[in-house]
């Protein structure tokens, strides 16, 4: 693939930069410390997936902003010798003695009330167990010594750290632990997180039981009487963990594969499937009309979404015609190529959240993982359990309070999430993996990757690197990366679009992955630029 010409855009598609190339192994994840945890796991014997747990927790504790222990996680493992795509989905659901009517005044965005039951530790257990090669006591090493012994804080963190200083304030344990002497760490400062190192060595030796069931539970139901929270023991019985088949479209002849619910993952396959009735190629990457039939197609698809997508276990989703071709061919008729559309309807809490990571991890055997976890917002809750160091989700948050949403509010219930992860195959060959954080923004970011490089020819990192546009919901606002030119906004602003501007490289979304060429064995990995994401291999 090369880099697409830089058509519709002031300045270059791609930074310039390749992708990394290896023959062996690849990791490529939102932080070098994360990275550098799998690449040592792999080069000591690990899998793929050992060495994406290994990452996933390294990240827990150096960038507990966008995620932590007290996160979710939702994965798509193909191990090689079977060569079957299977969907990890951790998300845990709300205490069962939650009711919209407790929330009068709205679900709040911190504290203990704004935490659903966190899945990271459940999805860690079950791949270890159901894929991996070492003891988690192996895999988990890296991020105790991280956690125990102190990390330097980078940039980001102090900042986070710094914008959330009154927010943390609010909760003790949470202030000790992020704000110690009452200010944000400075860029350097070595952070101690001994009680999180305690419970990870738990979970290191117990898996997901000494979670659910140990001293984290323990504290967390002695929080729950004390902080006016609704947990009960019967709400940490079972597992937040399920293992299902992906859902899949094919685009162009690659078959697509997502995260089944209560992810919004479908969005990826909805968006193509519509998309794939247009030659997007001839259209030229960053055009108006390009940029309008490709926001057009998100709008229509994403319409759905909120009408229909809620927790399966509670709710009667249409998913499998929200996927098909029959479905996208009648969306189709439905978008007007000459004028934007503008479809009002509520709120959608499920995706204010940002604050997520992307590891995918393809081992020298052909395994793979493509992984995301998150807290929500930024530093979730912002509620950390006494004693325990883990940070709690803010994902109740997720959850609409509107009577009629499939998605409201409801005790035993999970929120539709906006995590996702995608995996790329043709004719039974693994292609691509990724994935990307940015609430509402991770599917826009996934289907321009994709199209990148599916529809425009561009290799692996170009994809990621080019200008991006996002359709935001709330504002009916189509923002585009300054990368655009001027004259490209002004066409979709005659065509009736919302535009404003986002600078070259807006964090909103910040994909991880890799490609890889079955006729040379080669591993292809990409970083996004817009973040300080890291790509290792041999």
């Amino acid at each position: 693939m090369n880099a697409a010409a830089s058509v519709g855009t002031r300045a270059f598609v791609s930074t310039g930069r390749g992708p990394v190339v290896t023959a062996h192994t690849m990791v490529s994840t939102g932080h070098p410390l994360a990275s550098a945890a799998g690449l040592r796991l792999l080069l000591d014997g690990g899998n793929a997936f050992d060495a994406a747990i290994g990452a996933a927790a390294v990240i827990a504790v150096v960038e507990p902003s966008s995620n932590q222990v007290g996160g979710d996680v939702f994965a798509l493992c193909r191990p090689a010798a079977t060569g079957i795509v299977e969907a990890v989905n951790a998300s845990g659901p709300a205490p069962a003695a939650a009711d919209p009517s407790g929330y009068a005044d709205g679900i709040p965005t911190h504290g203990l009330r704004s935490a659903t039951l966190p899945g990271a530790v459940a999805a860690w257990d079950a791949i270890s167990k159901r894929y991996g090669h070492m003891p988690l006591e192996r895999v988990l090493a890296p991020a105790i010594v991280y956690a125990s012994g102190g990390f330097p804080v980078d940039m980001a963190l102090a900042g986070a750290i710094s914008q959330s200083l009154e927010t943390l304030s609010q909760f003790p344990a949470s202030a000790a632990v992020l704000s110690p002497g009452g200010r944000a760490p400075r860029p350097g400062e070595t952070l101690l997180q001994p009680d999180l190192a305690a419970t990870l060595r738990e979970i290191a030796a117990n898996g997901a039981t000494g979670f659910y069931a140990g001293t984290f539970a323990e504290r967390l139901l002695r929080a729950s009487e004390t902080s006016g929270g609704d947990w009960a023991a019967d709400d940490l019985t079972s597992l937040p963990v399920e293992i299902l088949p992906p859902l899949r479209t094919l685009y162009r002849g690659f078959e697509v594969l997502e995260q089944p619910l209560p992810s919004q993952g479908y969005l990826v396959l909805a968006d193509l499937n519509i998309a794939e009735g247009f030659d997007v190629a001839a259209l030229r990457f960053g055009t108006a009309h390009s940029l309008h039939i490709m926001a057009e197609a998100h709008k229509l698809a994403f319409a759905d979404r909120l009408a229909h997508l809620g927790d399966p276990e509670h709710v009667d989703v249409p998913i499998d015609v929200l996927v098909s071709k029959e479905f996208a061919a009648r969306k189709r008729m439905m978008l007007n190529p000459a004028r934007a559309s503008h479809r009002s309807g509520p709120a959608d809490p499920s995706g204010s959240g940002r604050d997520t990571t992307a590891v995918s991890v393809v081992d020298e055997d052909g395994n793979a993982i493509s992984l995301i976890q998150s807290v929500f917002q930024q530093f979730g809750s912002a509620f950390i359990v006494p004693g325990t160091g883990v940070l709690l989700n803010s994902r109740m948050n997720g959850f609409s309070l509107d009577p009629e949403s499939p998605n409201r509010l409801a005790g035993g219930k999970r929120p539709i999430h906006t995590l996702n992860t995608f995996m790329v195959q043709r004719d039974g060959e693994l292609i691509m993996l990724g994935g990307s954080p940015g609430g509402h923004f991770q599917t826009q970011a996934n289907v321009q990757v994709l199209t990148n490089v599916i529809d425009h020819g561009m290799h692996w990192q170009a994809a990621m690197d080019a200008p991006r546009w996002y359709h935001d919901l709330d504002t009916d606002t189509l923002t585009l990366e300054s990368r655009f030119e001027l004259d490209v906004a002004s066409a979709l602003e005659q065509r009736g679009h919302r535009v404003a501007w986002a600078p070259a490289f807006t964090p909103r979304a910040r994909s991880q992955g890799i490609m890889l060429d079955p006729a040379s064995g080669a591993r292809f990995g990409a970083t996004d630029p817009r973040w300080h994401g890291q790509v290792l291999g041999y």
